[in-house]
């Protein structure tokens, strides 16, 4: 085989591994090695023969797990990381981070989109689900290049981007010639990467109150003929509910639409949910919706924890995603996985609610069922594609680790890691990040950019930014930023 690691600690997420160990497919003293990409063997180290690898990692003291699955990302806002944070959910899009992403350029969004790429890698974070317009400059400029697993969104979205003078319960004008645009974008992604291994297009109607109604059918329609995804925010908060009272009637709700107009289904990954209720959310799992929630995102900028464990509870397919870094902070996937966690036990007043296990599933074989994937990744099984991360867990953040009597390297990974504990990061077999390292690539030339960018940015921004009057404005003349 091409690749081999040996002596670690593995998490498999697939409990049919020889030699594992309960629901995670735990094998202590494990291996896993891989030819072509593709995962050959998975068990113990002792069972395989060593001498067949070309190249040996040594994985001792290191815990090894799939490649995580970030499910739902804007990486050209991690330009504007800091731009909106504490402000009002209904002021969050249209007057903090609106009146100041305007002012950027193409290029300054490649160059955020590649510190999105960055926080990923590094964080142990495998495929991506990234969601933009014109996403395909993205992909070739930035996630290509890297080697990142990408499921890639066209946004298709039909009101325009200033929206600071439009009225909480005045519905938003559409432009029909953008979206239909967009939706050209979006068949042209599916032309131009449908047999990129690593590349899944998306089609991306951005919410239901924001493209005509006639024309969400019409691409799920196509979704549904040609068994591609929609990647529709829905129910993300009360600016969307009043936009649908307003465009739909008083007691409409973007659930009830949906079910009315037969767009339910296993083709739609539904992000965020939280303005939907218990019943509607039971309703969509059992219609086959898959589930992305983004808790670091939803509870900074709506302070509302998202219903991933309800949803799972439901049946539904669920996965983690980060969202964008202006209201959360960034794209680090092991600190989304212990947010999960504690929010969870938080929300509902139990310690139980989302234990370690639970977040890791969530942030592997989670996030690959719901985008769609997990016939290749989301755990490490022969067959599938090598997409491996392995941790050092002899770094100071998480030791003391022990096996017996249980592996205390899962909680310590969930509960204390950071991202400096992922050492190496293969994806579909290649070494992406080498002892902490991005292969390939220097940190600092990006870094150096991005702040000369965003320096620029914010300053050209700073009237239009003031004239939309959020309360960050005041903030600033106060002194608290």
């Amino acid at each position: 085989m091409d690749t081999l690691v040996t002596d670690t600690l593995l998490v498999t997420m697939d409990p049919g591994v020889p030699g594992s160990t309960g629901d995670l497919g735990i094998v202590d003293d494990g291996a896993v090695g891989w030819i072509d990409g593709e995962i050959t063997y998975v068990g113990p180290t002792a069972d395989v023969e060593t001498a067949d690898a070309d190249h040996i990692v040594n994985g001792d003291g290191c815990l090894t797990l799939p490649g995580l699955v970030n499910a739902h990302v804007h990486g050209r806002h991690s330009l504007l990381r800091g731009a909106a944070q504490d402000v009002p959910e209904i002021e969050w899009m249209t007057r903090a981070l609106g009146p100041i992403s305007d002012h950027m350029t193409a290029e300054d969004g490649i160059v955020g989109a590649k510190l999105t790429a960055i926080e990923a890698l590094l964080s142990g974070t495998t495929t991506l689900g990234e969601y933009a317009s014109e996403v395909a400059e993205l992909v070739s400029h930035v996630y290509q290049p890297l080697g990142l697993r990408i499921s890639a969104t066209e946004t298709i979205n039909a009101v325009p981007d200033d929206r600071a003078d439009i009225a909480p319960d005045e519905t938003y004008p559409f432009d029909r010639d953008a979206a239909a645009e967009s939706i050209t974008r979006s068949e042209t992604l599916f032309k131009r990467f449908g047999d990129d291994p690593l590349i899944r297009p998306a089609y991306g109607p951005q919410a239901l109150d924001m493209i005509p109604l006639d024309l969400l059918k019409s691409i799920t329609e196509q979704a549904r003929i040609h068994d591609r995804t929609v990647h529709m925010h829905v129910a993300q908060g009360d600016r969307e509910r009043r936009q649908i009272a307003a465009r739909y009637g008083t007691d409409s709700t973007t659930v009830a639409v949906l079910d009315d107009k037969g767009l339910l289904g296993d083709h739609l990954l539904a992000a965020h949910l939280h303005g939907a209720t218990p019943e509607e959310r039971e309703r969509i799992a059992e219609a086959g919706v898959r589930m992305v929630g983004c808790p670091s995102s939803i509870t900074a900028i709506d302070g509302v924890v998202p219903p991933i464990v309800e949803y799972h509870d439901h049946g539904g397919a669920v996965g983690l995603g980060t969202d964008q870094a202006p209201g959360p902070g960034g794209h680090n996937a092991l600190r989304e996985v212990r947010t999960a966690a504690m929010l969870a036990k938080a929300d509902r007043g139990d310690p139980t609610a989302l234990d370690a296990a639970g977040a890791i599933e969530l942030a592997t074989i989670g996030g690959a069922r719901a985008l769609g994937i997990a016939d290749s990744v989301g755990s490490l099984s022969p067959g599938k594609r090598a997409d491996v991360v392995i941790c050092d867990m002899e770094h100071a953040s998480v030791t003391p680790t022990v096996q017996t009597p249980f592996h205390t390297a899962i909680p310590n990974l969930v509960y204390a890691a950071s991202s400096n504990e992922v050492r190496d990061v293969f994806i579909d077999g290649v070494q992406r990040v080498s002892d902490g390292s991005i292969v390939g690539l220097d940190v600092n030339d990006v870094v150096n950019d991005a702040n000369k960018r965003a320096k620029r940015v914010f300053a050209d921004a700073e009237a239009d930014w003031r004239a939309a009057e959020s309360s960050l404005v005041t903030a600033v003349d106060t002194g608290r930023l």
